[in-house]
């Protein structure tokens, strides 16, 4: 949408000064661009916004900006402790499984069905290639969630989702930090 479009643009030139000071001084009830469309107007009306107005106004919307950029609008330390406790919780539950898992059960024929010739054509023959990938893919996956291979999973598997909250914990923190620090300056 074209701003001559909107009515507010349209009835902007209708308002009186006192109207569009109202936009300036109470910043925080409008939008960006309706603020910077009356200080524009004043501009051209030759009415003259005190430099303290409008860089104040230009922190409180780079600061709204920065907030709504931001990956979690929630406290970040919470995300980076929570990070550390999947990785102690999980760490230590892939060492359990690692220490008590039972040795890899064999085949329940008694052989590998991939090591005969035979089972590989006939394989081939049904269904083509992707049906011999899609069958070693189903076997790889299923031994991922039995024995060892399930510590080595769950381990893979805390380290990727710790790093993520650790990352938008992280992310999020210096928007924070920096916002704590304008305020604390005298």
């Amino acid at each position: 949408m074209h701003p001559s479009d909107d009515p507010f643009y349209a009835r902007l030139f209708t308002l009186s000064d006192a109207e569009l000071f109202h936009y300036i001084h109470h910043y925080s009830r409008y939008k960006v661009d309706a603020v910077h469309a009356a200080l524009a107007e004043l501009r051209t009306r030759g009415v003259p916004v005190s430099n303290d107005a409008l860089s104040e106004i230009e922190r409180y919307f780079t600061r709204q900006e920065a907030q709504q950029s931001r990956l979690y609008h929630g406290d970040p330390r919470w995300l980076r402790w929570l990070a550390y406790a999947i990785l102690t919780i999980g760490l230590c539950s892939a060492v359990v499984i690692y220490v008590t898992a039972s040795p890899t059960p064999q085949h329940p024929l008694g052989y590998d069905p991939f090591a005969s010739k035979k089972y590989v054509r006939d394989l081939e023959l049904y269904g083509g290639k992707i049906n011999i990938l899609a069958v070693e893919f189903r076997q790889w996956f299923e031994r991922l969630w039995r024995g060892q291979n399930l510590s080595y999973t769950l381990a893979f598997l805390t380290i990727i989702l710790s790093s993520i909250f650790w990352f938008i914990g992280s992310h999020s923190a210096p928007n924070l930090d920096t916002h704590a620090e304008k305020h604390n300056t005298p």
